[in-house]
């Protein structure tokens, strides 16, 4: 018996592969590969106005996981990838740290001509990666958008029984596993849903077992508490109200630590409120970043203003 449900999972995730194939072509969005510190990044890339952003997915994601918020983003350039060992791109020997993450996101950036200024955002783990990059290019980052995500540690822990089922990427390899705990691990818009679990999953790609143990590493050692105050740039911090993995006080010390922080609270939200609620996760953004660019052009006037005075 267990042979032959592993049997028909294997078929299972070999005909995922190919609806991720065929998502990304349906998407017309420009796909490819681009050599960055020796490691060759699978990436995608959507065009629109404005300065591109960057998206950094969640731990042993692939990206067609974020198909669903790159197409409710519409009109906004936005450039994704896997990290090594994700999706399509290679594994890779490095010593894992978020400083090494970023290096890798902001060179692909670099590699595709994309080397001026840029907003991030970051889902869960990517929003580790997200608050690095900020730190450690502030030169080049404008905003910065952090979903479901915390400044790492210290923080209020998420529920156990979400924590225990997120050590091993065990909900990438079995999508029997996937339906009977989504709603456990990422609430929300799942509860109730096994369905929509099952769909969630027909996208997944296994990352490597070394790559995701890379990647706990990295996120182990994180701490934004002792950066946060000294990044600048406009932020938004969103989060879901029924999120087992991060509790909402999370996101509020967050958005607290960041000077020029805004938090929204998704209603009904899991930690997956920006695949299943990827509509009004889309709404939010483009508000703050019309209203951040508002501020911007208000305050360069003033600016001008005062030096016409002076």
């Amino acid at each position: 018996m267990k042979l032959g449900r592993r049997l028909e999972e294997a078929r299972a995730w070999g005909s995922g592969l190919e609806r991720g194939r065929k998502a990304l072509a349906s998407a017309h969005l420009d796909t490819g590969h681009a050599e960055v510190r020796g490691v060759r990044l699978r990436y995608v890339r959507s065009h629109g106005e404005g300065p591109p952003l960057l998206f950094c997915n969640g731990i042993g994601a692939n990206l067609e996981m974020a198909l669903p918020f790159i197409q409710a983003m519409d009109g906004i350039p936005i450039v994704a990838f896997d990290v090594p060992g994700c999706g399509g791109s290679p594994a890779a020997r490095f010593w894992p740290s978020f400083p090494v993450y970023a290096k890798f996101a902001v060179g692909l950036l670099d590699q595709l001509g994309l080397d001026g200024r840029f907003d991030v955002a970051g889902v869960s783990w990517g929003g580790g990666l997200a608050q690095t990059i900020a730190r450690d290019y502030p030169q080049r980052v404008g905003r910065l958008i952090l979903m479901a995500t915390t400044a790492g540690a210290p923080m209020l822990p998420g529920r156990l029984s979400a924590l225990l089922k997120m050590v091993t990427p065990q909900r990438y390899l079995s999508r029997t596993f996937m339906a009977s705990n989504a709603a456990t691990i990422y609430g929300g818009e799942l509860r109730h849903r096994p369905d929509l679990a099952i769909e969630f999953s027909r996208f997944t790609r296994a990352p490597s077992r070394g790559a995701y143990l890379q990647q706990l590493a990295a996120i182990s050692q994180f701490s934004g508490w002792t950066f946060l105050h000294r990044v600048r740039c406009p932020a938004l911090v969103l989060n879901g109200d029924d999120d087992p993995l991060i509790r909402i006080v999370n996101a509020r010390l967050l958005a607290a630590l960041i000077p020029n922080a805004k938090l929204q609270v998704v209603k009904g939200g899991g930690h997956l409120f920006m695949l299943f609620s990827a509509e009004e996760t889309a709404r939010l953004i483009r508000e703050f970043i019309a209203s951040s660019a508002a501020e911007a052009d208000a305050a360069i006037r003033q600016a001008q203003l005062s030096l016409a005075w002076s």
